[in-house]
């Protein structure tokens, strides 16, 4: 059994990613240059313009463009949709796309929700699970970070010879003909010895737990050297909600234990909507997956796979 403290991870120091589709700490800057908070992301390309840089989101039901990108792609916006966000339902303008393209990812048609680029931490825009159903997933964490997407394959047989920490899900399912996926990855974790229901987000930096889990955990607050750090949480839309940060203990995925993790605690939106605000449930950002050097997502068969 593997454990890694807080300072194996920076945690709430800067913006958290993305959470169903965006979470964001309102009150930090945007970042001009690309993101580099430990999330996954890849270049994406649309309607034959290369390049675009957009983060790879397990929490989001829906993908993301930045509403700036709108007239330069040369789209139109065909309505609005309903989101799901952390914050609560919100309705944003959508707009199609002739063909989008990352790494194994090919779709033509593809419905995008616009989002505000401060929301997006500066990115283009992310890929929720609506784009990145059926595919595989890599992330390494270690030296050079990087993302990609690839085909489902079986994995090799040198991946973690003696040690392969393997956590089972059950595959997320894209609903027609909106395009949304309906269920997101969500696993069985345990903090301090109790059962966790866990969403793996790996569009967000920082983890998020619900009050239930707080009480039962005997979570800490976390004292902020800057206190308007962390107070609060904003959609792709910028709308924001209130954040408490907190430490846990003894957070259990698969064989890797994690001590003092620094995560943000409230009675988020996002957890009533999956049914989870009577019961100890979390979203497990990078701060939890970068422990690992590398991570494999296989939404096809519902594997997630970690190495130490």
């Amino acid at each position: 059994m593997n454990r890694a403290g807080l300072s194996r991870r920076l945690v709430l120091a800067g913006s958290a990613g993305l959470v169903l589709p965006g979470l964001a700490l309102a009150q930090d800057p945007v970042p001009a240059a690309p993101d580099h908070s430990g999330r996954g992301v890849v270049e994406v390309e649309i309607d034959g313009q290369p390049g675009l840089r957009f983060a790879l989101d397990t929490a989001a039901s829906a993908s993301v463009l930045s509403a700036d990108m709108v007239s330069r792609l040369g789209l139109t916006v065909g309505g609005e949709i309903e989101m799901h966000t952390v914050v609560g339902r919100e309705r944003v303008p959508w707009v199609r796309a002739g063909e989008i393209r990352s790494g194994a990812m090919h779709r033509q048609g593809a419905r995008l929700a616009l989002g505000d680029r401060r929301g997006l931490l500066g990115l283009d825009g992310l890929l929720g699970l609506d784009l990145l159903a059926g595919q595989r997933l890599e992330f390494r964490f270690r030296g050079r970070q990087r993302a990609s997407i690839g085909r489902p394959r079986i994995e090799e047989q040198g991946f973690l010879a003696a040690e392969r920490p393997r956590v089972r899900f059950t595959p997320p399912v894209v609903r027609e003909p909106d395009g949304v996926a309906e269920d997101l990855m969500v696993v069985d974790a345990r903090v301090r010895g109790r059962p966790v229901r866990a969403v793996i987000d790996t569009g967000a930096e920082v983890s998020l737990i619900n009050p239930v889990l707080a009480a039962e955990a005997g979570a800490r607050d976390l004292v902020l050297r800057n206190s308007d750090t962390g107070q609060a949480v904003q959609s792709p839309t910028g709308r924001a909600t209130a954040a408490r940060p907190m430490v846990v203990d003894a957070v259990r995925l698969g064989d890797m234990v994690l001590d003092r993790l620094g995560v943000l605690m409230g009675d988020f939106y996002i957890f009533r909507h999956l049914g989870l605000a009577d019961r100890p449930a979390m979203l497990l950002g990078v701060d939890v997956l970068g422990v690992f050097s590398r991570v494999v997502i296989d939404l096809h068969d519902g594997e997630l796979l970690m190495e130490i």
